[in-house]
């Protein structure tokens, strides 16, 4: 299993409910997090196979930015 993690500008519980409603809806997702308390708002995922580019489309599609953070 890969930990995926993005930069983003979710700001409030209420916005990462949406995320996190709209990725428990992808079969490859396991488990996401997001540290509200961080600068970057960093999200982490948990997956099998999604990718970071699948990740990045679905959450910019829903209106917030998304980019993974480099190592």
């Amino acid at each position: 299993m890969n930990t995926l993690i993005f930069k983003t500008n979710i700001k409030s519980d209420k916005d990462f409910i949406a995320v996190k409603r709209a990725l428990s809806e992808k079969k490859n997702i396991n488990d996401c997090t997001i540290d509200l308390d961080d600068e970057d708002k960093v999200l982490r995922i948990l997956t099998d196979s999604y990718t970071v580019t699948e990740i990045e489309n679905d959450i910019n599609g829903l209106g917030f930015y998304c980019k993974e953070l480099d190592d």
